[in-house]
């Protein structure tokens, strides 16, 4: 192996060591999170924990994925209506708690929490949650990172490294992503990148309620 080749290994094991010590050390922060309003009675069939695994005989999954039909119509529903979201971390969460390889929750998680709740860090952690996960599509959920740490926090850094673990995964439109890591980590802050974010997201979405949403971001840009 070349010196360069060895620099570049070394370069990207030090990138995800550093990343996977980041979730572990964070995984439990939701657990800290709030409802902001008591529980009203049509919200009544959401277990408050994910303690209840042991009493579902293995049908935890069924419990997930059921679970996760209600929270889309929860979302789409206050989405045409007040806007208010209340349950929907704590619904996300318990999704993704019961079933860790839900990949819509956690793309869910990554889209929408940090816009419509206002809580990037609440969707940080579910998106730890799942590329620690044997999940599909996992090239995206390090993107979502990456894109989370941009756009939030402002730590270009931390977004490249997860965009570079992104690279790695099996499927993952790796030239492209290189490309964007690598403008990360020299300098981020062209004119219009925010519209090629959106745009480049909704090409990736599979999920019709993310999409009318971002095509609606999309048009107030």
């Amino acid at each position: 192996m070349s010196l360069s080749r060895r620099n570049v290994s070394v370069a990207t094991f030090g990138a995800i060591a550093l990343v996977w010590c980041l979730i572990a050390f964070s995984q439990n922060r939701l657990t800290g999170i709030r409802l902001a309003n008591s529980a009203p009675s049509s919200m009544a069939y959401v277990p408050q924990t994910d303690k209840i695994k042991p009493f579902l005989l293995g049908f935890h999954t069924v419990l997930a994925d059921y679970l996760w039909i209600r929270t889309t119509l929860y979302f789409g529903g206050h989405l045409l209506t007040d806007k208010q979201y209340p349950w929907l971390i704590h619904m996300v969460d318990l999704v993704t708690r019961l079933n860790p390889r839900c990949y819509p929750a956690y793309e869910f998680a990554g889209l929408m929490i940090p816009d419509v709740c206002t809580n990037p860090g609440a969707a940080r952690v579910i998106l730890e949650r799942g590329v620690s996960s044997n999940v599909e599509r996992k090239w995206k959920l390090y993107y979502y990172l990456g894109m989370l740490y941009y756009r939030y926090y402002d730590d270009r850094e931390m977004a490249a490294r997860y965009i570079a673990c992104a690279v790695t995964q099996k499927n993952s439109p790796g030239i492209r992503l290189a490309g964007i890591a690598a403008a990360m980590f020299r300098k981020a802050g062209k004119p219009g990148e925010g519209r090629d974010f959106l745009e480049f997201v909704y090409t990736l979405s599979e999920n019709p309620e993310v999409k009318r949403y971002i095509r609606g971001k999309m048009q107030q840009e």
